[in-house]
């Protein structure tokens, strides 16, 4: 016998999946970030020091706005058994007011993202008009895309390996 509360939540479940993280700071100088299965601390919200070797918070979103777009290429390839062969992300950021970040007197200004390019590189036997459908439909497919088009300059750009 279901009852009304079950159906309210099972509606509810299929069209929002919620997800929760938890941060702490034991040592007050770096995050430990808590995800379901797994944990991982980030020391520094961005690092100007090339020679730093820890991942920063940026460095982190960035990767996940690429992979994001990779993996949503490669799962829709899987789903129409259009085979990829070969799949590489570039992604360039462009950060507004950094200096504002590192304390320089006159710098004020909040620093933000203001825009991001992703070239995706591309190899597999589709025709061009194909391979742009496959590409329109793969990305509409990536989440953290999805959202980020809507706050930001956010170009995505395709190049077919030949």
């Amino acid at each position: 016998m279901k009852r009304a509360n079950d159906e309210i939540n099972s509606l509810y479940e299929s069209k929002v999946f919620d997800m929760n993280f938890r941060g702490t700071s034991n040592d007050l100088s770096s995050v430990k970030i808590y995800t379901n299965r797994n944990s991982f601390q980030i020391e520094k919200q961005i690092s100007f020091d090339a020679e730093n070797k820890p991942i920063s918070s940026l460095e982190y979103f960035a990767g996940s706005v690429l992979s994001s777009i990779l993996l949503a290429f490669l799962e829709q390839s899987k789903k129409r058994r259009s085979i990829v062969e070969e799949i590489e992300g570039v992604l360039n950021l462009s950060l507004e007011n950094p200096l504002s970040m590192i304390g320089v007197k006159g710098y004020d200004e909040e620093p933000f993202i203001s825009k991001m390019t992703v070239t995706v590189f591309i190899y597999m036997d589709l025709e061009d008009e194909a391979f742009e459908g496959f590409c329109r439909v793969a990305l509409a497919h990536s989440p953290i895309y999805n959202t980020l088009k809507r706050a930001m300059k956010l170009d995505v750009l395709f190049k077919k390996l030949i």
